[in-house]
Protein backbone atom coordinates (compact mmCIF):
# COMPACT_ATOMS: atom_id res chain seq x y z
CA UNK A 1 0.00 0.00 0.00
CA UNK A 2 1.52 3.36 -0.93
CA UNK A 3 1.35 6.47 1.17
CA UNK A 4 -1.13 8.28 -1.06
CA UNK A 5 -3.91 5.90 -0.03
CA UNK A 6 -3.70 7.41 3.46
CA UNK A 7 -4.74 11.00 4.09
CA UNK A 8 -3.63 12.93 7.15
CA UNK A 9 -6.97 13.09 9.00
CA UNK A 10 -8.37 16.61 8.91
CA UNK A 11 -9.43 17.75 12.34
CA UNK A 12 -7.39 15.19 14.26
CA UNK A 13 -4.69 17.65 15.22
CA UNK A 14 -7.24 20.42 15.65
CA UNK A 15 -9.27 18.62 18.30
CA UNK A 16 -6.08 17.70 20.11
CA UNK A 17 -4.97 21.32 19.99
CA UNK A 18 -8.21 22.71 21.33
CA UNK A 19 -9.04 20.05 23.91
CA UNK A 20 -7.22 18.90 27.04
CA UNK A 21 -4.89 15.92 26.94
CA UNK A 22 -7.25 13.40 28.55
CA UNK A 23 -9.38 13.43 25.40
CA UNK A 24 -6.51 12.19 23.27
CA UNK A 25 -7.11 8.47 22.79
CA UNK A 26 -4.46 6.14 21.42
CA UNK A 27 -5.27 2.43 21.57
CA UNK A 28 -1.98 0.52 21.29
CA UNK A 29 -3.35 -2.93 22.05
CA UNK A 30 -2.84 -3.99 18.44
CA UNK A 31 0.22 -5.91 17.29
CA UNK A 32 0.79 -4.02 14.07
CA UNK A 33 -0.21 -1.12 11.85
CA UNK A 34 -2.42 -3.45 9.83
CA UNK A 35 -4.15 -4.59 13.00
CA UNK A 36 -4.97 -1.00 13.92
CA UNK A 37 -6.00 -0.21 10.35
CA UNK A 38 -8.51 -3.06 10.30
CA UNK A 39 -10.22 -1.61 13.37
CA UNK A 40 -10.22 1.98 12.12
CA UNK A 41 -13.44 3.59 10.95
CA UNK A 42 -11.71 5.78 8.40
CA UNK A 43 -12.99 9.11 7.15
CA UNK A 44 -14.67 10.69 4.16
CA UNK A 45 -11.74 11.85 2.03
CA UNK A 46 -13.99 13.74 -0.39
CA UNK A 47 -15.62 15.67 2.44
CA UNK A 48 -12.22 16.53 3.90
CA UNK A 49 -10.93 17.81 0.57
CA UNK A 50 -14.04 19.96 0.14
CA UNK A 51 -13.48 21.51 3.57
CA UNK A 52 -9.80 22.18 2.97
CA UNK A 53 -10.48 23.62 -0.47
CA UNK A 54 -13.10 26.00 0.91
CA UNK A 55 -10.94 27.11 3.82
CA UNK A 56 -7.90 27.65 1.57
CA UNK A 57 -10.02 29.72 -0.81
CA UNK A 58 -11.03 31.88 2.17
CA UNK A 59 -7.36 32.46 2.96
CA UNK A 60 -6.53 33.35 -0.64
CA UNK A 61 -9.42 35.81 -0.82
CA UNK A 62 -8.35 37.52 2.40
CA UNK A 63 -11.38 36.37 4.39
CA UNK A 64 -9.22 34.28 6.75
CA UNK A 65 -5.72 34.61 8.16
CA UNK A 66 -4.86 30.95 7.67
CA UNK A 67 -6.35 27.47 7.79
CA UNK A 68 -5.29 24.24 9.44
CA UNK A 69 -6.91 20.87 8.73
CA UNK A 70 -9.86 22.57 7.06
CA UNK A 71 -10.49 24.88 10.02
CA UNK A 72 -10.42 28.62 9.33
CA UNK A 73 -8.60 31.02 11.67
CA UNK A 74 -9.32 34.73 11.53
CA UNK A 75 -6.25 35.93 13.45
CA UNK A 76 -2.60 35.26 12.52
CA UNK A 77 -0.77 32.52 14.41
CA UNK A 78 2.71 31.22 13.67
CA UNK A 79 4.80 28.10 14.26
CA UNK A 80 7.84 30.03 15.36
CA UNK A 81 10.33 27.13 15.45
CA UNK A 82 9.36 26.13 11.91
CA UNK A 83 9.53 29.71 10.68
CA UNK A 84 12.92 30.27 12.33
CA UNK A 85 14.30 27.15 10.64
CA UNK A 86 12.97 28.22 7.24
CA UNK A 87 14.49 31.68 7.56
CA UNK A 88 17.82 30.18 8.66
CA UNK A 89 17.90 28.05 5.52
CA UNK A 90 17.11 31.11 3.41
CA UNK A 91 19.88 33.10 5.12
CA UNK A 92 22.47 30.33 4.70
CA UNK A 93 21.63 29.36 1.13
CA UNK A 94 20.24 32.58 -0.30
CA UNK A 95 16.87 31.07 -1.14
CA UNK A 96 14.24 28.67 0.14
CA UNK A 97 13.28 25.56 -1.84
CA UNK A 98 10.79 23.67 0.29
CA UNK A 99 9.44 20.19 -0.33
CA UNK A 100 6.36 20.08 1.92
CA UNK A 101 5.39 16.43 2.10
CA UNK A 102 1.71 15.91 2.92
CA UNK A 103 1.29 19.69 3.00
CA UNK A 104 -2.41 19.75 2.05
CA UNK A 105 -3.09 22.80 -0.14
CA UNK A 106 -0.07 24.74 1.10
CA UNK A 107 -1.39 25.51 4.60
CA UNK A 108 1.99 26.26 6.16
CA UNK A 109 3.07 28.51 3.31
CA UNK A 110 -0.09 30.61 3.55
CA UNK A 111 0.13 30.71 7.32
CA UNK A 112 3.65 32.22 7.19
CA UNK A 113 3.61 34.08 3.89
CA UNK A 114 4.02 37.52 5.47
CA UNK A 115 7.41 36.53 6.88
CA UNK A 116 8.51 34.98 3.59
CA UNK A 117 7.70 37.96 1.40
CA UNK A 118 11.31 39.16 1.33
CA UNK A 119 12.75 35.72 0.60
CA UNK A 120 13.24 33.96 -2.71
CA UNK A 121 10.88 31.02 -2.21
CA UNK A 122 9.99 27.89 -4.12
CA UNK A 123 7.33 25.94 -2.19
CA UNK A 124 6.25 22.52 -3.43
CA UNK A 125 3.64 20.27 -1.84
CA UNK A 126 3.61 16.50 -2.38
CA UNK A 127 0.11 15.16 -1.89
CA UNK A 128 -2.52 12.73 -3.07
CA UNK A 129 -3.65 13.19 -6.69
CA UNK A 130 -7.01 14.70 -5.67
CA UNK A 131 -5.23 17.31 -3.55
CA UNK A 132 -2.77 18.01 -6.34
CA UNK A 133 -5.64 18.67 -8.73
CA UNK A 134 -7.41 20.86 -6.16
CA UNK A 135 -4.23 22.82 -5.48
CA UNK A 136 -3.66 23.50 -9.15
CA UNK A 137 -7.26 24.66 -9.55
CA UNK A 138 -6.83 27.44 -6.98
CA UNK A 139 -5.29 29.71 -9.61
CA UNK A 140 -2.38 30.78 -7.42
CA UNK A 141 1.26 30.68 -8.43
CA UNK A 142 2.95 30.61 -5.02
CA UNK A 143 2.72 26.86 -4.35
CA UNK A 144 3.37 23.98 -6.74
CA UNK A 145 1.85 20.52 -6.35
CA UNK A 146 3.22 17.06 -7.17
CA UNK A 147 1.85 13.53 -6.63
CA UNK A 148 5.22 11.96 -5.73
CA UNK A 149 8.79 12.70 -4.71
CA UNK A 150 10.00 11.28 -8.01
CA UNK A 151 7.89 13.66 -10.10
CA UNK A 152 8.90 16.58 -7.93
CA UNK A 153 12.61 15.85 -8.39
CA UNK A 154 12.20 15.81 -12.17
CA UNK A 155 11.78 19.59 -12.12
CA UNK A 156 12.98 20.79 -8.72
CA UNK A 157 15.75 20.37 -6.16
CA UNK A 158 14.90 21.08 -2.50
CA UNK A 159 17.12 22.53 0.18
CA UNK A 160 14.70 21.81 3.03
CA UNK A 161 12.28 18.97 3.79
CA UNK A 162 9.15 19.81 5.78
CA UNK A 163 7.12 17.13 7.57
CA UNK A 164 4.33 18.65 9.66
CA UNK A 165 1.83 16.25 11.28
CA UNK A 166 2.16 13.72 8.47
CA UNK A 167 4.84 11.10 9.15
CA UNK A 168 2.77 9.32 11.82
CA UNK A 169 -0.07 8.66 9.38
CA UNK A 170 2.08 6.85 6.82
CA UNK A 171 2.14 3.04 6.98
CA UNK A 172 5.55 3.09 5.29
CA UNK A 173 6.93 6.02 7.26
CA UNK A 174 10.54 4.78 7.27
CA UNK A 175 10.56 4.28 3.49
CA UNK A 176 9.16 7.74 2.82
CA UNK A 177 11.52 9.39 5.30
CA UNK A 178 14.55 7.74 3.71
CA UNK A 179 13.35 8.68 0.23
CA UNK A 180 13.14 12.31 1.31
CA UNK A 181 16.50 12.25 3.09
CA UNK A 182 18.06 10.98 -0.14
CA UNK A 183 17.09 14.20 -1.94
CA UNK A 184 19.63 17.06 -2.20
CA UNK A 185 18.05 18.87 0.78
CA UNK A 186 20.46 19.71 3.58
CA UNK A 187 17.81 20.61 6.15
CA UNK A 188 14.90 18.72 7.71
CA UNK A 189 12.01 20.16 9.74
CA UNK A 190 9.68 17.77 11.58
CA UNK A 191 6.74 19.20 13.53
CA UNK A 192 3.66 18.00 15.44
CA UNK A 193 4.72 14.37 15.50
CA UNK A 194 4.00 11.94 18.39
CA UNK A 195 7.16 10.56 20.01
CA UNK A 196 7.91 8.44 23.06
CA UNK A 197 10.92 7.11 24.92
CA UNK A 198 10.05 3.53 23.94
CA UNK A 199 12.67 1.45 22.16
CA UNK A 200 10.41 0.76 19.18
CA UNK A 201 7.69 2.51 17.22
CA UNK A 202 4.16 1.85 18.45
CA UNK A 203 1.26 1.28 16.07
CA UNK A 204 -1.96 2.61 17.55
CA UNK A 205 -5.53 3.48 16.75
CA UNK A 206 -6.05 7.22 17.16
CA UNK A 207 -9.65 7.84 18.20
CA UNK A 208 -11.47 11.14 17.83
CA UNK A 209 -13.92 11.84 20.72
CA UNK A 210 -17.49 11.28 19.55
CA UNK A 211 -18.69 14.71 20.66
CA UNK A 212 -16.27 16.24 18.11
CA UNK A 213 -16.88 13.76 15.31
CA UNK A 214 -16.79 10.00 14.97
CA UNK A 215 -13.60 8.62 13.47
CA UNK A 216 -10.50 6.56 14.15
CA UNK A 217 -7.22 6.18 12.27
CA UNK A 218 -4.05 4.09 12.46
CA UNK A 219 -1.08 6.15 13.58
CA UNK A 220 2.49 5.67 14.74
CA UNK A 221 3.96 6.87 17.97
CA UNK A 222 7.62 7.05 17.06
CA UNK A 223 10.51 6.01 19.23
CA UNK A 224 12.88 8.95 19.64
CA UNK A 225 15.78 6.51 19.46
CA UNK A 226 14.43 5.10 16.19
CA UNK A 227 14.09 8.58 14.72
CA UNK A 228 17.65 9.47 15.67
CA UNK A 229 18.84 6.26 14.00
CA UNK A 230 17.04 7.30 10.82
CA UNK A 231 18.98 10.55 10.87
CA UNK A 232 22.44 9.03 10.68
CA UNK A 233 24.56 11.59 8.87
CA UNK A 234 22.40 14.43 10.15
CA UNK A 235 22.85 16.69 13.16
CA UNK A 236 19.78 17.49 15.24
CA UNK A 237 20.28 21.17 15.97
CA UNK A 238 17.03 21.82 17.84
CA UNK A 239 14.07 19.99 19.38
CA UNK A 240 10.82 21.67 20.38
CA UNK A 241 7.26 20.98 21.52
CA UNK A 242 4.29 20.79 19.21
CA UNK A 243 0.90 22.42 19.76
CA UNK A 244 -0.99 19.28 20.78
CA UNK A 245 -1.09 18.18 24.43
CA UNK A 246 0.95 15.22 25.66
CA UNK A 247 -0.88 11.91 25.85
CA UNK A 248 -0.81 8.38 27.20
CA UNK A 249 -1.73 5.22 25.31
CA UNK A 250 -4.13 2.55 26.48
CA UNK A 251 -1.12 0.47 27.55
CA UNK A 252 0.27 3.35 29.57
CA UNK A 253 2.97 4.67 27.23
CA UNK A 254 3.54 8.40 27.65
CA UNK A 255 4.20 10.43 24.52
CA UNK A 256 4.34 14.02 23.36
CA UNK A 257 3.83 15.77 20.05
CA UNK A 258 7.23 17.19 19.22
CA UNK A 259 9.34 18.65 16.47
CA UNK A 260 12.97 18.89 15.47
CA UNK A 261 15.30 20.67 13.10
CA UNK A 262 18.16 18.68 11.57
CA UNK A 263 21.01 19.64 9.27
CA UNK A 264 23.04 17.33 7.09
CA UNK A 265 26.54 16.98 8.52
CA UNK A 266 29.48 18.61 6.75
CA UNK A 267 27.13 21.26 5.39
CA UNK A 268 28.67 24.30 7.10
Amino acid sequence: MNWRSWLVPAGVSEWAYRRSGHLTQFDDTFQSWDGAAIQSSGYEAGEILTRVQASTAAVLSGDAAFERDGVVFTAPEYRWPVLAALLEVAAREGELRVVDFGGSLGSLYWQHREFLSGVKVSWSVIEQPAFVAAGKSLNQDSVDFFPSVTEYLESSSPNVILLSSVLQYLPNAEQILQELLATPANYLIVDRTPMSDSDTNIAALQVVPKHIYSGSYPAWIFSRAWLRDQLAGWEIVSEFAGIEPAGITKNGVHFSWDGLIARRKNND
